[in-house]
């Protein structure tokens, strides 16, 4: 009988270390950056505590090796008698290669390795998958989720915290409103905050007036100009961001937040649903399905190319231009029918 998962989230990860150590094999899915992020740094600390001084990372692409997996453990450095092997599933979809490779792997893992999976959250398809159930049947499972509405002040408050800043229930609420939906961006807010000189517990209505205007020009104004198909205003407010050296990893978020959207959206039988579960707002409810109407199955295709090549252009220096492929993004996403020749 395969034993159930262990199954914990990343603020969690500290106690299960402190009770278990590393185990062989970790993985992380979830829809959080930040908190996929959050996971990984304690897994390094916690390598490094066990004396695993040597990491190499992998992303998953349409020409990946799976035969890595087990060539490894035979080539370790002389500094090191294991390391630890990241592994990153952009879109968590192995194949069947990498679904045999996953399952073989997970029967017997290297004893001079620890492997970490990662990836978005698994649609419950992929959560049947036999590849998914072999893998974390004996090994950890971090779930790294965006919390709910309902959770998010308590969010907020236990990150501030550990930015070492009070705030007062209004300001809680105010930056859960703010900021639902991008965990990454409230934590650079959180630490804009622990650097300023604002009395503590700081109030709402300090915040308020630090603030820079959070609706110019920001990923949240070029997100709005996308639902809307208003390319000129997308590409004014892209160039702002290019200009203030946008973080690419919020940016990354929004566009490819964007694609999984309208994609969850078009699969749905009631849209209303749909937009309530995929965090669309009542009022924007129209916007996305004109958004939907206009982005075909050729389109989504081609939307998600550019995003892996988003991906590799910031993350592996692939060589090409990130702001360029960007921009095409955005076009795209406003104009799919004159990008790509096709009719409505």
């Amino acid at each position: 009988m395969q034993a159930s998962p262990a199954q914990v989230t990343p603020a969690q990860l500290p106690g299960f270390f402190e009770r278990q150590g590393l185990p062989a094999i970790v993985s992380i899915f979830g829809d959080s950056p930040l908190l996929i992020d959050d996971a990984l740094q304690l897994i390094r600390h916690q390598a490094r505590q066990q004396g695993i001084d040597e990491r190499l990372r992998w992303l998953q692409d349409g020409q990946f090796d799976w035969q890595q997996l087990f060539d490894q453990s035979a080539s370790l450095s002389l500094f090191s008698s294991v390391r630890l092997v990241e592994l990153e599933m952009p879109e968590g979809k192995p194949g069947r290669d990498g679904g045999d490779a996953l399952r073989q792997y997970a029967q017997a893992p290297a004893t001079d390795q620890i492997l970490v999976v990662v990836g978005p959250k698994l649609k419950q398809e992929q959560l049947k998958a036999k590849w998914y159930k072999e893998l974390t049947s004996q090994g950890l499972v971090v779930t790294a989720n965006s919390p709910d509405r309902a959770a998010l002040p308590r969010f907020v408050q236990s990150r501030a915290q550990r930015h070492n800043i009070q705030l007062d229930s209004a300001a809680m609420q105010l930056l859960a409103d703010w900021f639902e939906g991008n965990l990454l961006a409230l934590d650079q807010e959180l630490q804009k905050l622990a650097l300023s000189d604002l009395a503590q517990p700081i109030t709402a209505n300090a915040i308020q007036t630090a603030a820079e205007d959070q609706s110019r020009f920001n990923v949240f104004a070029l997100q709005e100009a996308i639902i809307q198909a208003d390319l000129e205003n997308a590409l004014h407010r892209l160039a702002r961001l290019f200009e203030e050296d946008v973080e690419p990893a919020i940016l990354n978020w929004m566009l490819q937040r964007e694609w999984q959207t309208v994609s969850n959206l078009q699969q749905a039988a009631n849209f209303s649903d749909a937009c309530r579960r995929n965090g669309v707002w009542r009022n924007q409810e129209n916007a996305y399905r004109q958004f939907c109407q206009r982005m075909p199955a050729l389109a989504l295709s081609k939307a998600a190319e550019l995003l892996t090549r988003i991906e590799f252009a910031f993350k592996r220096d692939s060589g090409e231009h990130y702001p360029t492929l960007v921009t095409h993004l955005v076009t795209l996403y406003c104009r799919p029918q004159q990008v790509l020749g096709i009719r409505p």
